[in-house]
């Protein structure tokens, strides 16, 4: 899966989880900052590099997991609960599920390259038996490849985006 089925899943929560009294000024940024916590699983590529010693931080590792993603959850209601905002829980929940749903999305891409959603009582990577959404590959012709699955996917998730912008 590229960025965009990531982003338009974190966008569309900010947009759907906002009341429309808190105003566009509170929405955008919550569709920011949420579609900033969907794409967060793939920083593993950054963490890779700088760690590549390290199995877990391998693609689709450690940070596609389900306990990953609770974990980021708890940080950020903490972190409302330290700061007095209101809903701490409730935004923690949406965070976690926003971070979830990555590698949920991931698993039903057209990749042989699994998802490890059990780490760090698993190390299995798993895919769903079927591959709904594409998952542009680097490989030649990469304009072929990488850009036509850009295209599938910018079209598959057209009514997302249409309900948040």
């Amino acid at each position: 899966m590229s960025v965009l089925g990531h982003v338009a899943i974190g966008v569309v929560t900010g947009r759907a989880v906002t009341p429309a009294r808190d105003g566009p000024d509170v929405r955008d940024g919550r569709m920011a900052a949420l579609a900033v916590l969907a794409l967060l699983p793939d920083s593993d590529f950054l963490l890779h590099a700088l760690f590549p010693s390290v199995e877990a931080l391998d693609h689709r590792g450690a940070t596609h997991s389900l306990v990953v993603a609770a974990f980021v959850g708890l940080v950020i209601a903490f972190a409302l609960v330290v700061a007095r905002a209101d809903h701490p829980l409730r935004w923690g929940l949406v965070a976690g599920l926003v971070m979830a749903s990555h590698g949920l999305m991931d698993s039903i891409g057209d990749s042989s390259l699994g998802v490890e959603l059990l780490w760090p009582f698993s190390d299995a990577r798993f895919l769903a038996p079927w591959q709904l959404l594409p998952d542009p590959s680097l490989t030649p012709p990469i304009v072929q490849n990488f850009l036509g699955a850009l295209v599938a996917e910018l079209i598959l998730f057209i009514p997302f985006w249409l309900y948040a912008f």
